[in-house]
């Protein structure tokens, strides 16, 4: 079953869905104006009633490649790759998107998010997913209600988690390669959205109370390689002079306060570990977090100028922060990455015993 998440007068995805070569029959689920979240909480209820042996939530911005031939389509790998777990889950199919952009996973979301995962997502906020139809119940149990409201924000983090806490597995396929228009708005793109982290932060930090009630023996890379799309360059001059000003100014605000003497990945493990308190103040938390992180960033764009862009420096960098936030937390990890596989332009799909 599709849940398509577009707009109600586009057409692409219930088109393209209904000419590709997926197996079986299959029905399109459309909910003109519903908008991802409430889409994707009617969909899998719906899913549940007729019961779906496999459901795919598509991205309403940018849909999944179903028109693409099936050995190039992510969507295809995505459902061979659910087919071929050993507890079928959920795969996510990550888009593809210049370094700059994706800022908020890169220093964040990632780390932040292993400890419950158990592995290192491309992108936490996971819009496109393919999912077996024995882990929607699991989606939907109510003791998944404060991370489900994450789906309203427009992202599928929450619904990974509850996955992954019912002890199936959850992978994720090289990413998808935008359209050509697509990409070109996305290099202009603010790559510091306050909004973007309100929604996504205060689910990612409700993630950390979560203990997964199925740890893999595979220990967790603290990096994980993203396509290699731009990422010797920098981003368009206007837009990493208005970067650089926003995180001047959190800085400021940063040092003013008492305990401003935190550096990172300590300010990240204190918001860890101050989400797992009984009765924590999230959104608190993620409001001191988000600048922090932006106070980190600042110093580190201009390390990442320095070097020529997201370079091996500024990889190195990302990995050393990432896997001592790790060991902190008392993650797995795995063992020290190369140069080479810091380098590389290019995605690790899977985690081994992830899916």
């Amino acid at each position: 079953m599709l849940v398509d998440t577009s707009a109600a007068k586009d057409d692409r995805t219930r088109t393209a869905f209904q000419n590709a070569r997926l197996w079986g029959s299959r029905v399109e689920l459309t909910l003109p104006g519903a908008g991802w979240g409430a889409a994707v909480a009617r969909g899998l209820r719906h899913a549940a009633q007729v019961g779906a042996e496999e459901v795919v939530l598509a991205d309403p911005v940018v849909p999944a490649d179903l028109n693409a031939p099936a050995a190039e389509s992510r969507l295809a790998v995505a459902l061979r790759q659910l087919r071929e777990q050993d507890r079928p889950g959920v795969v996510c199919s990550p888009l593809a998107a210049p370094w700059w952009q994706r800022l908020l996973a890169i220093h964040v979301l990632r780390p932040l998010c292993a400890p419950t995962l158990g592995f290192t997502l491309v992108d936490p906020q996971a819009r496109t997913i393919v999912m077996s139809g024995d882990a929607v119940p699991d989606v939907l149990a109510p003791s998944w209600g404060l991370v489900r409201m994450g789906w309203e924000h427009g992202h599928g983090l929450g619904l990974l988690a509850a996955v992954r806490d019912a002890g199936l597995d959850v992978g994720q396929t090289s990413p998808r390669i935008p359209h050509p228009e697509a990409f070109a708005l996305s290099l202009n793109r603010d790559p510091v959205d306050r909004g973007e982290a309100s929604a996504v932060l205060p689910i990612a930090l409700r993630l950390a109370s979560v203990a997964p009630s199925v740890r893999d023996a595979a220990p967790v890379m603290p990096w994980v390689a993203d396509l290699g799309l731009v990422q010797g360059q920098l981003p368009p001059p206007e837009v990493f002079t208005a970067m650089l000003t926003q995180c001047s100014r959190a800085a400021q605000v940063v040092a003013s306060r008492p305990g401003a003497a935190a550096g990172w990945p300590e300010s990240l493990l204190n918001s860890w570990h101050a989400a797992r308190a009984l009765r924590a103040d999230i959104h608190a938390i993620a409001e001191r977090l988000w600048l922090t992180y932006l106070a980190r960033l600042g110093p580190w764009l201009r390390f990442g100028a320095s070097a020529g862009g997201y370079a091996l420096p500024a990889r190195h960098s990302v990995a050393a922060a990432a896997r001592q936030f790790l060991l902190a937390t008392g993650t797995p990890v795995a063992a020290e990455q190369s140069a080479e596989d810091l380098g590389a332009e290019r995605i690790v799909p899977s985690v081994p015993g992830t899916g």
